[in-house]
């Protein structure tokens, strides 16, 4: 598991902790597979296992009410795929796209919660 340099205690937060081994530790908990992240909650999330197939209704029931203005995709490894599709799904209903790594996207999920930013993650389990 890699350890990530965090800032402070975050409150609520779901500040992601570390990342590795199959899982997460966010907010000081363990958990398995993909998660999906808003600031304060932390859900298991099932992608479609071929993830180049992901669109807006794998996301769209997840985001609440209110979406934020971002969403975060950490796909694993480097992305391969675009995903052209679903970002411009996301861009009609006002959120932007943001595609990386899972290892680049646990860092700046942490930047983004210590700005007080707004955002969504859906993170791939490496």
């Amino acid at each position: 598991m890699v350890d990530i340099k965090t800032f402070g205690d975050g409150s609520d937060l779901q500040l992601i902790h570390g990342y590795g081994d199959g899982g997460f530790r966010i907010a000081q908990q363990r958990y398995a597979g993909a998660m999906f992240l808003l600031p304060r909650d932390a859900l298991s999330w099932s992608p479609p296992a071929d993830l180049d197939s992901l669109s807006i209704d794998d996301i769209r029931p997840l985001l609440g009410d209110a979406p934020p203005p971002l969403f975060l995709l950490g796909t694993g490894e480097a992305p391969t795929h675009p995903f052209t599709d679903l970002a411009a799904a996301l861009r009609q209903i006002g959120i932007n796209f943001e595609l990386q790594s899972t290892a680049a996207a646990c860092r700046t999920w942490n930047v983004l919660m210590s700005e007080g930013r707004s955002a969504a993650a859906g993170l791939i389990a490496i």
